[in-house]
């Protein structure tokens, strides 16, 4: 037990590390060496409406109205200005005690939800493959995959909204593992619904519906699979919708009142329907060929121990899988006929443009079968597989090194 205790504490050290390099021009004190976020929706949207909370809350105000922008608005139903989200109010606290409100304040928040992710993802890989050989290995593979990737480390961060709402899906992920566990233990459905809640709260919506529908059907598949009575579904769903709208409320009311005066509702299919062009696929092999950002990214090992995965008994593995298969289509928007077939079907679909952000579902189920593949590989295999990779790489640097 303590020996396995070590290995967990050693993978966080890890992703800790990995996160404190990856980050380090953000986290660095030195101000010649830092570096900033692209220009963009968070230099002229996030920053702003982190900059106006600060300053209403530095007075003991709470921000319910805007006057600055177009004459006016209610602020606090801005879904994106995410006022009453937790991970915010801890920013504006520490701005507060540090005396100023800066560019990097809001930075350090993207990237403290980065690190986030990480280690949520670990958690709850390492409870689903915690009775594999490598379960440890692969938990780490599925943090650094998911958190490192094309998705993660592309756009979101420069949309912050979608990136603090999309990091809670491990989490709640968790949550259903522990509630249908063989038997039903309803009271970690409570820790489903708060990062459920989170990320609703974190002002990303459309985001936020991919993981509902998810989690909704997580908790269907669970029950299935383990043979528990229809009821604990139904339970389950009703505890965890409870939770996420008791914690949303305070916001997703005047949202829904602010939503109703919006300018897109006036969108019609064709402005809603954009996604990935089919060719898009060629980002799984060769990221940066086909567009800019390439969100769909995983790695090919990390291809190919998904693959392992699925042809392996992992737990799990069809439920992510068909997740996965049905995300791409829905990333590829009227490119395809399933964004045709389920546009009127689907409720809350129509409300929501921009249909790639379902690469989000697939990357993060593509990430989990990774872990999952290399957690299920044989002691032998795996040591096999490790020492042709040290060849392999020992090889490629001796041939750098001739060449350099």
């Amino acid at each position: 037990m303590l020996r396995q205790w070590r290995s967990d504490v050693l993978a966080v050290l890890v992703l800790v590390v990995l996160w404190a390099i990856f980050f380090w021009r953000i986290l660095t004190p030195i101000a010649a060496d830092q570096a900033s976020f692209k220009k963009g929706d968070f230099s002229g949207q996030f920053v702003a409406f982190g900059a106006y909370q600060y300053a209403r809350s530095s007075d003991g105000d709470i921000p319910l109205w805007n006057p600055y922008n177009n004459g006016g608005f209610p602020f606090v139903a801005d879904t994106q200005a995410a006022v009453f989200y937790g991970p915010r109010l801890v920013t504006m606290v520490l701005s507060q005690l540090a005396g100023e409100w800066t560019y990097n304040a809001l930075q350090l928040e993207a990237a403290f939800h980065v690190l986030l992710l990480s280690l949520m993802m670990y958690v709850y890989v390492r409870l689903l493959t915690i009775r594999s050989h490598h379960s440890v290995l692969g938990s780490l593979a599925s943090a650094i995959i998911m958190s490192y990737g094309g998705f993660t480390a592309g756009y979101p961060p420069l949309q912050l909204a979608l990136l603090e709402a999309a990091i809670w899906l491990p989490l709640a992920a968790t949550g259903i593992h522990l509630a249908t566990n063989n038997s039903f233990r309803w009271q970690w459905l409570i820790l489903a619904g708060f990062a459920l809640g989170q990320s609703w709260m974190a002002g990303h919506p459309q985001t936020s519906w991919f993981l509902t529908y998810t989690l909704v059907a997580y908790l269907g598949y669970r029950v299935y699979v383990h043979k528990l009575p229809i009821r604990n579904f139904l339970i389950g769903t009703i505890i965890m919708g409870a939770i996420t709208f008791g914690i949303t409320a305070v916001t997703l009311l005047p949202g829904i009142e602010y939503l109703a005066y919006a300018t897109r509702n006036d969108f019609g299919f064709d402005a809603k329907s954009n996604g990935f062009p089919l060719q898009d696929v060629m980002q799984f092999f060769f990221p940066g060929s086909v567009s800019y950002w390439s969100p769909l990214y995983v790695g090919i090992p990390g291809l190919v121990f998904a693959a392992y995965a699925i042809r392996t008994r992992c737990k799990d593995r069809l439920f992510w899988l068909i997740l996965g298969v049905i995300a791409l289509l829905l990333s590829f928007g009227a490119n395809s006929v399933f964004y045709h077939a389920v546009y009127n079907v689907l409720p809350g679909l129509r409300y929501f443009r921009g249909q790639e952000r379902a690469a989000l579902l697939v990357t993060s189920s593509l990430a989990i079968l990774a872990g999952s593949g290399i957690a299920a590989l044989p002691a032998i295999e795996y040591r096999r597989w490790l020492r042709n990779t040290a060849f392999i790489v020992a090889s490629l640097l001796s041939v750098f090194t001739i060449v350099i």
